[in-house]
């Protein structure tokens, strides 16, 4: 039986400026947000639980939270909106409105650098959105709700999960889906995650199994690419589990 390690405490002004000096004094790096169906961002000092920040998201419930690289932005994709909030700001209150979608926005994530995001939801679309610029730039049809997206280290390709159990990639300079898989049928895909060295695709889907695919270099290129272990767009489906484990 696990327990947890620390149990959050609301929030309150006292704590606040308690959590705001030890993090001033320690330099703590360590910035941890929750949110969900209460409209309410908040945010927590890690090692004591103690909640010493909140922010309202009054339009719709919080479905995913991304933090840019610097620790400077927040993003909060909710239905259909998504908002982004500057997190060391005096009022609390959203830096930008990004609308577009028209159902639930299920992932968000930035580039590396913080100078573009890219949203999924289950209207079935993918959009990217330059942060210097307003309106999206770019879109993206999967044909079913999106369920889960996965930037890939080289910052050049998408991976995304669809409730229709489809794999796409998405590769951004050639504009186009490059290669997609069918692990399990129709069985929707709930969550997707590259690693951080490029060298493993993981995927689960609704019935409790896990796909694994290693992802190699492209052909005459040094660099990984996602697509190049992955059926082209287009090609039948390999057999259940050909290419992944299911637990």
């Amino acid at each position: 039986f696990l327990r947890p390690l620390v149990v959050g405490e609301p929030c309150s002004s006292a704590a606040a400026r308690r959590v705001l000096g030890r993090m001033s004094d320690s330099g703590q790096s360590v910035l941890l947000a929750t949110a969900g169906y209460d409209h309410t961002i908040r945010f927590w000092e890690a090692p004591t639980g103690v909640c010493y920040k909140t922010l309202q998201h009054p339009d719709s419930q919080v479905n995913q939270l991304q933090i840019t690289a610097d620790r400077q932005r927040i993003a909060a994709a909710g239905n259909p909106s998504l908002r982004l909030f500057e997190i060391n700001s005096g009022p609390p209150s959203a830096l930008t409105t990004y609308d577009g979608h028209t159902s639930n926005v299920t992932a968000v994530g930035f580039e590396a650098d913080g100078k573009w995001m890219y949203t999924a939801s289950e209207d079935g679309t993918l959009k990217l959105w330059d942060l210097r610029a307003a309106g999206c730039q770019r879109e993206y049809e999967s044909g079913s709700p999106i369920n889960s997206v996965a930037l890939h280290p080289n910052q050049v390709e998408i991976v995304s999960g669809d409730r229709d159990g489809n794999i796409r990639v998405w590769d951004l300079a050639q504009n186009a889906c490059s290669a997609e898989l069918v692990p399990d049928g129709d069985k929707s895909i709930q969550s997707l995650s590259i690693a951080r060295d490029a060298s493993t695709l993981a995927a689960a889907n609704v019935r409790g199994s896990v796909f694994l695919w290693r992802l190699g270099p492209a052909p005459g290129c040094g660099e990984s690419r996602a697509s190049a272990d992955l059926e082209q767009c287009g090609s039948p489906p390999p057999p259940a589990g050909a290419n992944g484990a299911g637990g």
